[in-house]
């Protein structure tokens, strides 16, 4: 299998992106709360790049049947139903309803790779699925980690990681890129004590400063949700629920 690892989104080209199957990584916390959401009831999720896209989708649904969702810099938008908390979305909240999600990191990766042929979101929770969906259909992936504004953030480079290692059997490939080399080498490093690693990450420390301690407890859980969020016509939506083509 042909793997690139991208280590924040901030580089990616349409080139990059362009008939490959691309997985985009944010544990903290959007592609966690994307699953989450999904998991519990959720039509689709709508991610956007700000809050002027977000006002004129919600404008042109059923305000009864969508939810304006988001943080900017960890805190919930003003205005916004909920936040970027996982279990903000809980079944009563968004079952049966269009979630629109605008987030700091993740919901822009979304955006930077909407021009793969295939568009998967991913983080530690539904790591199973994801890649137990790419060893049957992907040939060519591309995993895109959110990053923190710009910057390598540890949680999305040992999730990534875990995927390889997942992909790989174990075992590196002869010839791998720097990128991935990196972070297959870094979730080996730390995988023994996965936990505490995770929780040093600057945007862990960050996040428990600002009382989302429990968001660390709920994103850092592997293969609790059975979820593959799938990019179709600028929504995710369950990859079971994906409509067949052709």
């Amino acid at each position: 299998m042909d793997v690139e690892v991208f280590l924040t989104y901030s580089s990616i080209s349409d080139d990059d992106v362009q008939d490959r199957t691309v997985v985009v990584i944010d544990v903290l916390r959007a592609c966690s709360t994307i699953a989450t959401a999904l998991h519990r009831g959720a039509r689709a999720v709508m991610p956007v790049l700000d809050m002027e896209q977000a006002g004129k989708i919600a404008s042109n649904l059923d305000p009864d049947m969508c939810r304006l969702g988001g943080e900017r810099n960890g805190e919930k938008i003003d205005g916004y139903h909920l936040g970027n908390s996982p279990e903000e979305y809980t079944r009563e909240v968004v079952e049966d309803r269009d979630i629109i999600l605008n987030t700091t990191n993740g919901t822009r990766a979304l955006e930077q790779a909407k021009g793969a042929e295939v568009l998967v979101a991913a983080c530690f929770l539904n790591a199973g699925k994801v890649v137990d969906f790419l060893g049957r259909e992907a040939d060519a992936v591309t995993i895109v980690c959110a990053g923190q504004q710009n910057r390598l953030a540890l949680e999305d480079t040992l999730c990534a990681g875990l995927l390889l290692d997942r992909l790989w059997d174990g075992t590196e490939p002869n010839s791998v890129t720097d990128s991935a080399h990196t972070a297959f080498t870094l979730y080996h490093t730390d995988s023994e004590n996965m936990s505490r690693a995770l929780r040093q990450a600057n945007h862990a420390q960050w996040l428990a400063e600002q009382g989302y301690e429990d968001d660390l407890a709920y994103c850092f859980q592997v293969d609790t949700l059975p979820v593959l969020p799938y990019y179709t016509e600028n929504r995710l939506l369950l990859y079971d629920d994906v409509p067949a083509t052709g």
